[in-house]
């Protein structure tokens, strides 16, 4: 089986190519379609991801009538097997809890608007574009992302602290000690 992490983009990539043999427009029309209104891959995303796929003997490319067609491999199926067995069964119950929560979410927000839903794109939607940055792009966006999650591991430290305190002050008044 080839060797090296299967990024999320090639992941769906591939999952779109065990369908049917498709060409990068046609690929990344699909991409465009499952991510509608929260990401919108590019040309200069998909046909690198493609490249390297097809360098990891993932997919084969074929050239039918001047347009160039990608097909999974049976070692990219291998592969995309192999991930989506690693999925936990419960990933529907957790995909329809998420579902539920950005509905209410749309809801409390009012009639908010694709742009007021798009500054999460910078945070989790760069995932999949991570191979094609630069160094210095990956290294900016993993600090960012380092800060962010440093902010919330300092709060759930704090909330820790508070409880324990609760705790200990309760034990005393009951005299626990």
């Amino acid at each position: 089986m080839p060797e090296g992490r299967l990024s999320p983009f090639q992941s769906v990539m591939l999952i779109h190519l065990r369908k049917k043999p498709m060409y990068g427009y046609e690929i990344l029309r699909a991409l465009r379609e499952d991510f509608e209104g929260v990401w919108s891959p590019q040309t200069g995303t998909i046909y690198p991801a493609l490249k390297r796929l097809e360098e990891r003997g993932l997919i084969l490319a074929e050239k039918k009538e001047g347009t160039e067609y990608y097909s999974i491999t049976e070692a990219g199926e291998e592969v995309i097997q192999e991930k989506l067995r690693g999925i936990p069964d419960d990933l529907q119950f957790v995909s329809r809890y998420f579902g539920i929560l950005d509905k209410a979410r749309k809801e409390i927000r009012g009639s908010a608007s694709e742009a007021e839903d798009l500054p999460m794109y910078p945070r989790f939607a760069k995932i999949f574009e991570m191979e094609e940055m630069t160094s210095e792009q990956r290294i900016s966006h993993l600090r960012e992302m380092r800060e962010i999650h440093l902010s919330k591991l300092a709060s759930i430290h704090n909330e820790m602290k508070q409880l324990e305190k609760k705790s200990k002050r309760k034990k005393a008044k009951r005299g626990d000690d």
